[in-house]
């Protein structure tokens, strides 16, 4: 099994405190689940980002299992989880999907790479769920030269490329990542993102077309201070996801998780729109 660093071992703690835990065998290999929340209650399941993993999930886990039955994932090739024989976007497709499909029509929750692969899993099984939340979703068919500028982000090598990506990903970058560069490169540098990046096609970017077919309730959470992802992403979401709730928080950028995981909580778990 893999190991974590101390810092996510002891948040893997807070993540996973009083949950069910294991490892599911999907077409991608073998992938970490949490299970945490009362008996019963609604399933809601959670899809993380890229380079991301259960503990990056912790405080807000915690205030959505009051309510709900929470599914956590480590993805394929992140945090516990086996690595997957590729990196390709369908290929953590089908680990998500294996899982899902053992749930009674959950809310899925997807950030980020999670909300690409949350939205995509149900333009091609819309009945799986009984509501979709994307956060701060990537995977927008967006400008040539807005995806390159992206990508240049994604792969910090100095100091000052990191302070770069702090400063477009947080409305106030957490005092650790900036203490701690050389994690950050790492972490940007890791096999999971560079596999990633290195094996996206034309086509695994979303198409209009696939989302304005989605037949479900539907919420948009976004982080008022990204400047992350390519400036075209939220238009375009909000151009294709018809009928999806705009919810815009005030105290996050790219991940609101981790920066205001309790106006995050509520966000998720309020009733949709009649």
């Amino acid at each position: 099994m893999r190991s974590e660093p101390l810092a996510l071992a002891l948040l893997r703690l807070v993540a996973e405190r009083g949950a069910r835990t294991g490892f599911i065998d999907t077409p991608a290999g073998p992938m970490r689940f949490a299970v945490r929340g009362p008996e019963g209650a609604r399933p809601l399941l959670v899809l993380h980002g890229l380079s991301d993993s259960i503990p990056g999930w912790a405080r807000a886990a915690s205030e959505l299992a009051r309510s709900h039955r929470v599914h956590l994932l480590d993805l394929p090739g992140h945090g516990l989880s086996g690595d997957p024989p590729d990196w390709r976007l369908g290929t953590l497709l089908s680990a998500v999907e294996s899982y899902a499909l053992t749930l009674d029509r959950p809310l899925v929750v997807g950030h980020s790479l999670g909300g690409w692969l949350a939205l995509k899993l149900l333009a091609r099984r819309p009945r799986l769920a009984s509501g979709l939340v994307v956060i701060n979703p990537a995977g927008a068919t967006v400008p040539a030269e807005e995806l390159q500028d992206f990508l240049g982000v994604l792969s910090p090598a100095t100091r000052a490329d990191v302070r770069r990506y702090l400063s477009l990903a947080f409305r106030r970058p957490p005092l650790a990542l900036r203490l701690a560069p050389g994690e950050v490169i790492k972490a940007m540098h890791a096999k999971n993102a560079r596999g990633f990046l290195t094996s996206l096609e034309a086509d695994d970017f979303l198409a209009a077309g696939e989302l304005r077919a989605l037949d479900l309730p539907l919420r948009l959470v976004w982080g008022r201070h990204d400047r992350f992802l390519p400036a075209a992403s939220l238009p375009f979401f909000r151009e294709h996801l018809r009928g999806a709730e705009l919810v815009l928080l005030e105290r996050a950028g790219h991940c609101p998780h981790l920066e205001a995981p309790a106006d995050l909580a509520r966000a998720i778990a309020a009733p949709f729109r009649d």
